[in-house]
């Protein structure tokens, strides 16, 4: 399931069709850990609500690959489950400096926008890189 995304905005794409395409193992290629638990933590709410073992499971990913591997494949079938596609458009991708950016997008015509930063040279999903200095 590796393909060579580079732009952020091609990112963007694939991050909602692996999310609710069954692959959400494979979104930790383009974000940042930190991020990609985030999301396992956020899209896995309801699923925790139901599912006492996907919820230890969920806990004990931070430390445990195994768990990380068993709570990616729950957390897949259940969003694969739900057979969402959203309809994403991409508005502007804005520069913040040389390491981050910011794609602003659409998600059935609800503005959005994910964060990127630069890790290894490869453009991720950083959550964090939308926080301001001061």
């Amino acid at each position: 399931m590796t393909e060579n995304f580079t732009k952020p905005e091609e990112i963007v794409i694939h991050y909602y069709k692996l999310l609710y395409g069954g692959g959400v193992g494979a979104l930790k290629e383009f974000m940042v850990r930190s991020s990609y638990l985030m999301t396992l933590e956020a899209f896995g709410l309801r699923l925790s609500l139901k599912n006492q073992a996907f919820k230890s499971l969920l806990e004990k990913a931070k430390e445990d690959e195994d768990a990380l591997m068993k709570a990616e494949e729950l957390l897949s079938e259940d969003l694969a489950s739900r057979e969402v596609s959203p309809d994403i458009r991409i508005v502007e991708v804005e520069m913040n400096g040389k390491e981050r950016l910011t794609v602003h997008y659409t998600e059935d015509k609800k503005k959005k926008k994910l964060y990127f930063s630069k890790e290894n040279d490869v453009w991720k999903i950083d959550y964090y890189a939308g926080r301001k200095f001061f």
